[in-house]
């Protein structure tokens, strides 16, 4: 992500430098180099057929990358505030002294990309809680400390002996044809007859299945998806009623002018 902004805010400096050098140039050549303020206006870069449609990707994208994972990166939004803040004024300068002014368009809101912004926030939602769950151990911590194992005692509350819990068994008789160690150094370790990994398995009937705990787990874990993104839709939906998009001020003044003209138009009639 990073270097993907720093590639982006380079060739948004650049190149338009570039291009209104180039015709500069030419254009000093070809007059005696007598060249006038309008024409040197005249020769600036123009905004792209299609207007603003690019900065609204980068911005789009850079939204995407920073709510999908955050909780696999931090600082994501660190770094996309730092990109934002040289970003206004990149865009600051290339709108004023490399670009010609463009034409200015009314527009209700910015249209298409305000549903785009709302299904990449719907998905995050979604993404952290599966990061969260299935990719920490925050789920089966919580679950050790509030429920009972019977197979390791601990206090309630705490996570002695939470390793141990975790791990499962697997016996050294059960490696495959070549897949053992070369040299298991049994002259430092010994005899080993069973080592441990991270899983909730037990060996039944031939195979390492899933332990009963393991399913445990694995439904409190979509259960906590369930209620994360729950609980996070309420929050934004409690934010967006207390802070309103329109100030309330605001309201009142649209509506006094709208009163103002139609008492224009009546009065006039």
């Amino acid at each position: 992500m990073v270097g993907k902004q720093i590639y982006n805010n380079a060739k948004e400096l650049l190149l338009p430098v570039l291009c209104n050098w180039w015709r500069a140039r030419k254009a000093k050549k070809a007059q005696d180099d007598l060249y006038t303020r309008w024409e040197q206006d005249y020769d600036l870069g123009t905004m792209p057929d299609l207007g603003l449609f690019d900065e609204y990707l980068e911005m789009v994208i850079q939204y995407g990358f920073v709510t999908l994972f955050v909780a696999a990166f931090p600082l994501a939004p660190l770094f996309a505030l730092i990109n934002n803040i040289i970003e206004i004024r990149l865009d600051a300068y290339k709108f004023i002294s490399q670009w010609r002014r463009p034409m200015a368009e009314r527009a209700q809101d910015i249209g298409v990309w305000w549903g785009i912004l709302q299904a990449v926030t719907n998905v995050a939602v979604l993404t952290n809680g599966f990061i969260i769950a299935f990719t920490s151990d925050f789920v089966p911590k919580q679950v050790y400390k509030y429920t009972d194992d019977s197979t390791y005692v601990h206090e309630e509350g705490t996570l002695e002996n939470y390793i141990n819990s975790s791990l499962s068994v697997f016996y050294t008789k059960d490696f495959e044809q070549d897949t053992a160690p070369a040299n298991n150094k049994s002259d430092i370790f010994g005899n080993v007859t069973e080592c441990k990994y991270r899983d909730y398995r037990e060996y039944k009937d031939g195979a390492y299945k899933p332990t009963l705990h393991y399913w445990y787990i694995l439904a409190i874990r979509l259960a906590f998806v369930i209620v994360f993104e729950h609980a996070v839709f309420l929050f934004v939906n409690v934010i967006t009623f207390v802070i309103p998009d329109t100030p309330y001020e605001v309201k009142v003044q649209i509506l006094r002018e709208n009163y103002l003209a139609k008492e224009a138009l009546f009065s006039s009639k």
